[in-house]
């Protein structure tokens, strides 16, 4: 695996210069990542991007720590972030600068790194002369093309060219040829030989989907899956989710879900997806309300939300769930303020655990797309409504091979909208009639029992789409080398890869372990989680929500299973707040529970003093301040730089 970080300031286009990386490499048949790690969003302040290469699938999520190339936009940046953090002596370092290394004082790196290793290219000026606007990354591009040769220039000129249209996409391409011919010049000019890396022959191309979003489809023997396209996970989504044919749309703007509804209004716009009403409305509760109306009138309704914007429409997620009605929602996983934060954790849906709906955890993009065709089919069979999560940012705006079903496809697997019962002037019903004590216990009984038919359907839904379109996605449970297993990690969401991957390496160190992915949340399969912990002595239970003043909120499910498996039970609270969660964390903490150590309480990568110095405070005087600033301050952070207000 080739991994590459980029280091720049908002509003110089580091998110597009990983996502162009990653299409290039796709491009040439290859599995390529690119995630974004946003800052305070606001123009100017320090943003980073990751993207990986490999001829293998890439589970890890977790950031770049250890990279083999530095792309720096911003040459500011050397003097104000650690750019070089965990960067070995052989990195690849590119710096958009028209000094030379020396001159911008690194060149103490040159000594242990191989020839041109360490070079700067002009972008900034290139993109000026070219483009007209002082946006680096595609010039940056062009020289890393001539400097590493992951990728050819030609692959990136596809890419840049499928990403933009007209001027920008011709400005874009003439400033990465023209830095191309600088750095291919400048590396030949050094005293040692050079080679760059060869990357692998292109594959042949066809007339794919090609949108200003996502490179053209290709095909070839090795790579991703023929008919894969690298694409955005939110704009995969979208795509999905019109398939499904939904006839309204209802949306309000929340951090990280955008996307997903802005991509659904151009298809609706565009008459694409017809008939079908997009619904802006003023907040959150409207949106589910305007959901609730819709579905109750017999219309396919979605929507999308996160965090605050959950929790804003809790009462009527409730009515949802109480007139089961079969509304499909996605939840771009992010924490819950206080204090304002807009990472990923799962702290917004499982708040919402207990509300009717059923609630199912994607491990990948291609499985959340996926899980959005059966979802629909799941809710409508049962009446209930579905929420989709997904983790925001990991896998919202992450880029990575896709495969999106076609429409006759989706036709074939999803019937259309049948309602078990609708508002019909012709034949007049109330929905939603006050019940009093003399039947409310049944009427939330069969909710109950509703969720029970659930459990039985997911599976047979996910058996279904795995026969009609040849792969494996959704279902309850998903065991990995759990079956001689003595200690098995159980957890949601896009966290599995990276435990996968930690896994795999301990098992190579004579460690049995594995881990157990929940799909299915709510319903919560006890019967099948039993089985698959039924040899396990431990039980490590990560989660990335935190039930305050107990601890876990998963582990309290999980435990329902263990009575006479005998297996230990521990939880792991780790990521809240978007904290990254890295394969060392988890090795270390494997390790332990493997050894019969572990707390059964356990935060991954908790700074103790800094919450001991927050203590200390508050024991010493009666106006600490706010605790979330006074940390904030010891960590040397400048509060006036915090963005206050992000909903």
């Amino acid at each position: 695996m080739f991994e590459v970080r980029i280091h720049g300031r908002g509003g110089q286009g580091v998110v597009t210069a990983a996502e162009l990386l990653s299409a290039a490499a796709f491009a040439e048949g290859r599995y390529a990542q690119a995630i974004p790690s946003f800052g305070s969003e606001r123009t100017g302040a320090p943003v980073v991007a990751f993207c990986r290469i490999d001829d293998a699938p890439i589970r890890t999520r977790e950031p770049v720590a250890s990279p083999d190339a530095l792309l720096i936009q911003d040459p500011t940046l050397l003097y104000q972030v650690n750019v070089f953090e965990g960067a070995s002596p052989g990195v690849l370092v590119l710096i958009n600068s028209a000094s030379s290394p020396v001159q911008l004082g690194i060149s103490e790196l040159d000594r242990e790194a191989p020839p041109a290793a360490v070079l700067s290219v002009p972008a900034t000026d290139m993109a000026l002369r070219h483009l007209g606007r002082p946006v680096p990354n595609a010039a940056l591009l062009g020289g890393f093309a001539a400097m590493s040769g992951i990728v050819s220039l030609d692959s990136l000129v596809t890419a840049i060219e499928q990403r933009f249209h007209g001027a920008v996409a011709r400005g874009n391409v003439a400033a990465a040829r023209e830095a191309f011919a600088n750095v291919t010049k400048q590396a030949a000019a050094g005293d040692q030989p050079w080679t760059p890396l060869q990357p692998p022959a292109p594959q042949e191309a066809t007339d794919g989907h090609a949108t200003d979003r996502q490179p053209t489809t290709r095909r070839n023997s090795g790579g991703p899956p023929a008919g894969a396209r690298q694409l955005e996970g939110s704009r995969g989504v979208a795509e999905a989710v019109g398939r499904c044919r939904p006839e309204v749309i209802c949306a309000y703007p929340i951090s990280p879900q955008t996307h997903i509804v802005e991509a659904l209004s151009r298809q609706v716009k565009s008459g694409e997806l017809a008939p079908c009403e997009f619904v802006n409305v003023e907040s959150e509760f409207a949106a589910m309300s305007v959901a609730i109306g819709a579905s109750a009138a017999g219309a396919r309704a979605y929507t999308a939300t996160a965090s605050q914007g959950l929790l804003y429409m809790t009462e009527a997620l409730y009515n949802a769930a109480g007139l089961g009605l079969p509304i499909v929602m996605t939840v771009a996983n992010r924490a819950i303020g206080a204090p304002i934060n807009i990472w990923n954790d799962h702290s917004d849906a499982m708040s919402q655990r207990d509300c009717g709906w059923v609630q199912l955890y994607a491990e990948t993009n291609q499985e959340a797309l996926d899980l959005h065709v059966q979802a629909f089919r799941i809710a409508e069979e049962v009446s209930l409504p579905v929420m989709v999560c997904m983790d925001g940012f990991i896998l919202t705006h992450a880029c990575e091979p896709l495969e999106v079903p076609s429409q006759a496809r989706v036709d074939s697997f999803l019937p259309a909208y049948e309602p078990r019962q609708v508002l019909d002037p012709a034949e007049p019903v109330s929905i939603g009639a006050m019940v009093g004590p003399e039947a409310f216990m049944e009427v939330r009984y069969l909710a109950h029992a509703r969720q029970d038919q659930a459990l039985r359907l997911v599976p047979e839904v996910a058996t279904e789409f795995a026969a009609a379109f040849g792969r494996d996605s959704g279902g309850l449970v998903r065991p990995y080398r759990t079956g001689d297993a003595e200690t098995i990690v159980v957890a949601l969401g896009s966290v599995l890869g990276t435990i996968k991957d930690a896994i795999d390496e301990l098992r190579g160190e004579g460690m049995a372990l594995g881990v157990l992915g929940l799909t299915s949340f709510r319903p919560f399969p006890v019967t099948q989680v039993r089985a698959a912990l039924g040899k396990a002595r431990r039980v490590v239970v990560f989660e990335k929500a935190l039930a305050v003043g107990i601890g876990g909120i998963v582990s309290a499910d999980v435990r329902m299973a263990l009575p006479g498996i005998g297996a230990r039970c521990h939880t792991v609270i780790g990521g809240l707040g978007g904290r990254p969660v890295t394969k060392a964390s988890l090795r270390s903490m494997l390790s332990t529970a493997h050894l019969g150590v572990l707390d059964p309480l356990t935060f991954l990568d908790l700074d103790t003093e800094l919450v001991q110095r927050e203590i200390q405070r508050v024991a010493a005087s009666r106006r600490s301040g706010p605790a979330a600033e006074n940390m904030l301050r010891d960590l040397g952070h400048d509060l006036g730089t915090v963005t206050s207000g992000i909903r």
